[in-house]
């Protein structure tokens, strides 16, 4: 169950880190045109890298408030 937390809340970490980003692009390009696209595409794919490590924390974070343990990777399952 935790797993599927995870990924929901990765999911939604990456759409707020992409929407950030297109922010970011529009102001880049408004002042900037020929810089927009090259702004836009680094913080899209950039987005997924930082969402992940945003993602972890936040659900370990809720995790614990909530009252419960984080669960451990199986040591049997290699």
């Amino acid at each position: 169950m935790q797993a599927a937390i995870l990924m929901i809340v990765y999911v939604l970490t990456a759409a707020v880190m992409q929407f950030i980003g297109f922010l970011i692009s529009q102001t880049v390009d408004a002042y900037l045109p020929a810089a927009g696209l090259m702004t836009f595409l680094t913080l899209f794919l950039s987005a997924y890298g930082f969402a992940w490590p945003v993602a972890v924390w936040l659900t370990k974070w809720g995790i614990v408030k909530a009252g419960y343990e984080v669960q451990k990777e199986d040591p049997r399952a290699t």
